[in-house]
């Protein structure tokens, strides 16, 4: 989706920079507007003018469980803003969740501090952003619990990258992606973006309960100064197209084998031998166009797989439709919230026309008396407007936090597909080793047919048959192994089904609660407001107070 999405990875209170209401209220003089100036939570003293902060009443806050998942930072902030509402129960305490919503977690991971260095052998003096990484963990594979590194983008890439090889069958989170525009590389707001994405992005790692384990992450982690130095990284990294191009040759000529090793048995083709992988082309479109191939029957069945990938895609299809909803929802209430504005922001310029008119017709004049009292009811019925405005507003951001759950499983749908095609490939590089190896016993037949034939056999023969025997050897190990990789891929696959499905269900049932008591809060302060616009001036005063002192929801 674009960067107008409300369900970015952007946090709310990064969106929303400057209240329209109350800028438009400073420049027309109206910012004498009865709202209490207490209003403690950062956030929200950077989203509104300073002549007319928002009050408790003009947010929708609760107790309830928004942004799961987003980190024990996250947890420890919203706790501190707990503890500061107990403490000052008139400030507002923002739109941070509750501790007691944060999932529980072995790791805490926080990405700060982008800071812009200069790249090592550059000739033209070019530069990279670097990021601040702090985490702590109570995993027992880390030497040390609290780990402070510095990373750069390219080596976030090269985590995911190392993670996907070597974990292949786990539903990974998808990486923050690359930027195409090269101007927005080193802007202020690409960077808090990007910043922002990669910590949700290393907090998803670190709640698996597999890859928080990972060798990859570890180091990456742990690796003091620049990881590329790490031998143990290195080894780690794809050999990729280039090693695949410069082996060929050697192929080709007989001066080096194609035949995968147990561990290349094992692992996704990536280019190193360009041979195998036109060979599991061959067989994959072998397979399209013979339906009776039986090389499969020893793997055992797996249809339980394909049933759950059937699942995730119709999964995917209504996460797609139902964060359209949520977008198109978020959008309804934002036009909601500057209607109310506007509206306010005219009556409250009325109601000052009004008075200024009032009082040229005579302070104590019937009718300056009737245009004040106009004026008054104009103000009061204004102001309500500009409250509800702030609520719908504040309702929106809480909203969109809370839907969020759908952009992030929608995010992960690709990743979930891909781990579960995995098997296919498996499969795929099993076909391959098994009909390579019966195309070689079928030469080895042919030739000591044709060698009996022959008085004393024949050396050349001879040799070609051994040399035929050892490629099957070698094949039968690959083989082998190729077979143990599909049904450890198969039994990842469904762990993480296992899995995925238990969190969905407590995220999604999360979600709807949170929502629920979004809407049941502004409904309710809704109510308030107006109750308050159908009061008298003289007794709106006395009904803010008791309003602020006995707001059911002023405890949350």
């Amino acid at each position: 989706m674009d960067n107008d999405n409300p369900f970015d990875e952007t946090p709310a209170a990064a969106v929303v920079d400057v209240d329209p209401l109350s800028d438009q209220l400073a420049n027309s003089g109206m910012s004498d507007v009865p709202f209490e100036t207490e209003h403690t939570s950062v956030d929200a003293v950077a989203s509104y003018d300073e002549l007319a902060p928002p009050s408790y009443e003009d947010t929708v806050t609760f107790d309830g469980g928004a942004n799961q998942g987003d980190g024990e930072g996250e947890a420890k902030e919203a706790e501190a803003v707990a503890e500061e509402a107990e403490q000052a129960p008139e400030a507002s305490p923002g739109l941070d969740m509750p501790a007691a919503a944060a999932k529980e977690s072995s790791f805490e991971i926080t990405v700060s501090d982008p800071m812009k260095q200069p790249e090592k052998d550059s000739l033209i003096g070019s530069t990279f952003v670097s990021y601040k990484i702090e985490s702590r963990t109570t995993l027992p594979e880390y030497r040390k619990k609290e780990l402070v590194v510095r990373r750069r983008f390219k080596e976030f890439v090269a985590l995911a990258e190392r993670l996907q090889k070597s974990h292949r069958g786990y539903f990974i989170p998808p990486r923050p992606d690359k930027n195409v525009v090269e101007g927005k590389l080193h802007s202020t707001e690409f960077i808090e973006v990007r910043r922002v994405a990669l910590q949700k992005y290393l907090q998803k790692l670190g709640k698996h309960p597999v890859l928080s384990r990972s060798r990859e992450l570890q180091i990456f982690l742990e690796w003091e100064g620049d990881i590329s130095q790490c031998g143990e990284w290195k080894e780690m990294a794809n050999a990729g197209w280039k090693a695949g191009l410069t082996n060929l040759p050697k192929q080709l000529m007989g001066n080096e084998t194609s035949i995968p090793s147990t561990e290349e048995a094992q692992s996704k083709g990536d280019g190193r031998n360009l041979i195998r992988g036109f060979k599991e082309f061959k067989q994959k479109f072998k397979n399209k166009t013979n339906l009776d191939d039986k090389s499969l029957a020893d793997l055992g069945e797996n249809d339980d797989l394909v049933e759950e990938k059937q699942k995730v895609k119709d999964l995917q299809v209504v996460l797609a439709e139902a964060s359209s909803e949520a977008e198109f929802m978020i959008k309804r209430m934002e036009k909601v919230a500057d209607a109310f504005g506007d509206f306010g922001l005219s009556a409250i310029k009325t109601s000052k026309f009004e008075e200024e008119e009032g009082t040229r017709n005579g302070k104590y004049s019937e009718s300056g008396e009737h245009i004040r009292a106009v004026s008054q009811h104009l103000k009061a019925s204004g102001t309500q407007c500009v409250r509800m405005s702030r609520l719908v507003r504040s309702a929106t951001e809480n909203t969109a936090a809370q839907l969020s759950h759908i952009h992030d499983y929608l995010g992960l749908m690709p990743a979930a597909l891909a781990a579960l095609r995995e098997r296919d490939q498996a499969q795929l590089t099993y076909q391959t080793l098994c009909n390579e190896m019966k195309s070689k016993q079928d030469q080895i037949a042919k030739l000591e047919a044709k060698s009996a034939g022959k008085l004393g056999g024949s050396s050349s023969m001879t040799r070609k048959v051994h040399e035929l025997q050892m490629d099957v050897e070698a094949l039968e190990k690959a083989k082998k192994a190729a077979s143990d990789e599909c049904g450890r891929i198969a039994e990842r696959n469904r762990e993480e089904v296992q899995r995925f499905v238990v969190e969905k269900k407590q995220d999604m049932s999360a979600m709807l609660l949170g929502f629920a008591k979004v809407q049941a809060a502004l409904w309710q302060r809704s109510a308030e407001v107006w109750k308050q616009a159908a009061l008298s001036p003289e007794e709106v005063d006395e009904e803010d107070e008791e309003i602020t002192t006995n707001n059911p929801l002023a405890d949350d």
